[in-house]
């Protein structure tokens, strides 16, 4: 299937409620969704996302200057696509905006690639079933009273949910007291997570680390700056909780940074860093090689089909920051997602969302 036009929009998706991490002040996502026409009206699409609209902007500007690399070309080259777009890249350095601008076009081609083939993404890339273990990681955050996590994880597992992820970085008192009454709230089988947005030092992450202990989180993730991986070993070794991390990494050879230093338990590449698809199998596989447990950041409809290939692969990240710009909803049962049997990512866009939220 031939690549025609490439059209790009810039979005800004509002939050319904501000969120807040140990780092973030968040009240929009600000997006740039990527549209490749195929031949007979097919259309692969990808995005990519920054906080902030002058970035996007500029995230966009790299978008539309990478375009005319996949203009007119085989979208089942995929591969020879995307070295092709790394390398023009080079001068610019493979980490940073360019990286993120290439995801978009990359994932837009995977899925036309796949709707060329008649299969759905998960299965046109290897994989033999269309659950992934989830968890939901779109509520909990470190501004929420004890009452609003409470109800909010009770959400949650009325959707379908058995794995849901809270965020740290108040005192470590409050921190240890909220994630007791949300341990205690939810049944034995479903899975807490905590994330601390890189919100510690290394001192402060194995003193709350270890009082932590007692709750049996599945992980912790991002205790540290996520560029000191010496230190995020040091607290990996010295609690018994998973340490999870690495989505701020960029590029499938930073995976290998963290692996060579054993800077964490499960590494979870984020697919807008590493590239795009292209990039993240990539990681995913590298990971496989050191048998390592791999995750995933954001993106659950593009990150879903390539973790589904991995039997490694950990559990899936479920954020629904971008679920409005799909005709479809990827639906959470039992604690899995059920990926669609369209062809393609197989969700469809929301031509009405295109213009609603349009920057």
């Amino acid at each position: 299937m031939k690549i025609g036009r490439v059209v790009v929009h810039p979005l800004r998706l509002p939050l319904p409620r501000p969120l807040k991490t140990s780092i973030h002040d968040i009240r929009a996502v600000d997006t740039v969704l990527v549209e490749l026409q195929g031949d007979g009206g097919a259309i692969g699409s990808g995005y990519c996302f920054a906080f902030g609209d002058r970035r996007a902007r500029a995230l966009q500007a790299l978008v539309e200057d990478l375009a005319p690399l996949y203009e007119g070309q085989d979208a089942s080259a995929t591969r020879a696509l995307f070295d092709r777009a790394w390398r023009s890249i080079n001068f610019l350095g493979h980490a940073g905006l360019a990286v993120m601008a290439l995801a978009a076009l990359d994932t837009a081609c995977w899925d036309l690639a796949a709707q060329a083939a008649g299969l759905p993404l998960w299965r046109f890339l290897g994989a033999s079933s269309h659950r992934v273990p989830t968890y939901a990681s779109s509520g909990l955050w470190l501004d929420r009273s004890i009452d609003e996590l409470l109800a909010e994880a009770r959400a949650f597992y009325d959707a379908g949910h058995r794995a849901m992820k809270m965020r740290l970085g108040r005192t470590p008192a409050e921190d240890l007291a909220r994630a007791r009454a949300l341990r205690a709230a939810l049944p034995a089988e479903v899975k807490l997570l905590a994330d601390v947005n890189q919100g510690w030092d290394v001192a402060t992450a194995i003193r709350t680390g270890q009082a932590l202990e007692e709750i049996g989180l599945f992980w912790l993730e991002e205790p540290v700056d996520y560029e000191d991986l010496e230190g995020s070993a040091r607290v990996a070794a010295a609690l018994t909780t998973p340490i999870a991390s690495g989505e701020s990494e960029y590029g499938w050879l930073g995976m290998k940074r963290y692996l060579d230093a054993r800077a964490a338990d499960v590494l979870m590449p984020d697919l807008q860093r590493m590239g795009g698809i292209t990039g993240y199998r990539r990681a995913v596989e590298l990971c496989e090689a050191y048998q390592w447990p791999v995750s995933s950041h954001l993106f659950v409809e593009s990150s879903g089909p390539v973790l589904a290939t991995a039997s490694h692969a950990v559990i899936l990240e479920h954020m629904d920051w971008w679920e409005s710009l799909f005709a479809d909803r990827l639906a959470v049962i039992d604690g899995a997602v059920v990926l669609p049997d369209r062809p393609g990512v197989g969700l469809g866009l929301d031509r009405t969302a295109l213009i609603r939220y349009r920057a």
